[in-house]
């Protein structure tokens, strides 16, 4: 009986722990972002003198083992909405690692190759990314063996909105501002452009550090000395960093932003200028993070009501 009685007890216990992980298993981030229209000017005089300030609300959703999000994005007044979650999911193969974005009837797949010799990881064949050991040994463990997307978009920051997932900014570990010891050795890009599919650009990308072991500058130019993305640190201090990014899209848009975020606060703080060249137009605006909260989550999927119970936290 007693024997009986131990077994149960056992069985009990391995029933209530599988069910307090499950409840715990998906992880819910909401982000409410205020973009705050600073205006539109011509010749550096302004032509449009009203400041709106709008909401962008993010929610994300991923599982215990971080190789799927889910999100939602809202912005203004469309909360009222439903929408189906855009979709992001690391999958192994046998050779090569896929790395998935799905959003209503667009799907985005890179493909990624890490070599322990060499200590590159290459993306979509062309792309390579030479990394000191350190930070080569993590992301093989994280990305390529534990899929966890949350350190694969960190380790893609700055280069997201080449392989359009610039969506995904927010929800970045940024672990490689808290490891002072993860460094980037050298880079190399290719792309076409979008207006001369004919015409490809090749990319040589370097990054410096500081004898704090944070990232102080990046520049990405190509073989005709075009400049695509020059990054500067302004400040780091206590967690806080702030960086001056200089992005060139083909001469046809040029932006330049302020960015400030502390990794242990969540905090985040963007200021943009946006040249259309051809028109001669500077339109300028703030995001400024004003919530970020941690949600356990039952489901990957929410379901109506846990969307709205979420979008009115403060």
């Amino acid at each position: 009986m007693k024997k009986f009685a131990f077994v149960l007890w056992m069985l009990l216990t391995f029933s209530m722990n599988i069910l307090a992980q499950s409840s715990k298993s998906y992880t819910t981030i909401y982000i409410l972002n205020k973009i705050i229209d600073n205006g539109e000017y011509v010749n550096e005089e302004r032509i449009n003198k009203k400041q709106e300030v709008n909401t962008s609300k993010l929610i994300y959703t991923y599982n215990f083992k971080k190789d799927t999000i889910a999100y939602y994005d809202f912005y203004g007044s469309e909360i009222e909405t439903k929408k189906m979650p855009s979709l992001c999911s690391l999958i192994k193969t046998k050779d090569t690692l896929l790395f998935s974005f799905k959003r209503d009837s667009y799907e985005n797949i890179i493909k990624l190759n890490f070599n322990t010799q060499t200590k590159t990881i290459t993306i979509n064949g062309t792309d390579i990314f030479y990394l000191n050991e350190v930070y080569y040994k993590y992301l093989n463990k994280s990305v390529n063996q534990n899929l966890n997307t949350l350190d694969l978009i960190d380790f893609l920051e700055d280069f997201l909105q080449d392989y359009n997932l610039e969506d995904l900014k927010f929800i970045s570990s940024n672990e490689k501002y808290k490891h002072k010891n993860f460094r980037f050795i050298k880079a190399y890009m290719e792309s076409y452009r979008s207006q001369a599919s004919d015409y490809l650009d090749k990319w040589d990308i370097k990054f410096l550090y500081n004898k704090e072991g944070n990232l102080n500058y990046l520049l990405k130019k190509s073989a005709e000395d075009d400049q695509s993305l020059e990054k500067k640190l302004i400040l780091s201090k206590d967690n806080t960093f702030k960086y001056h990014v200089y992005r060139n899209n083909e001469s046809r848009l040029i932006v330049n932003s302020e960015v400030s975020f502390n990794t242990n606060k969540n905090s985040y703080n963007e200021k943009i200028s946006a040249l259309q060249v051809g028109l001669g137009k500077e339109t300028k605006y703030e995001i400024k993070r004003t919530v970020y909260k941690v949600i356990n989550s039952k489901a990957l999927y929410l379901n109506q009501k846990e969307i709205f119970e979420i979008l009115s936290l403060k």
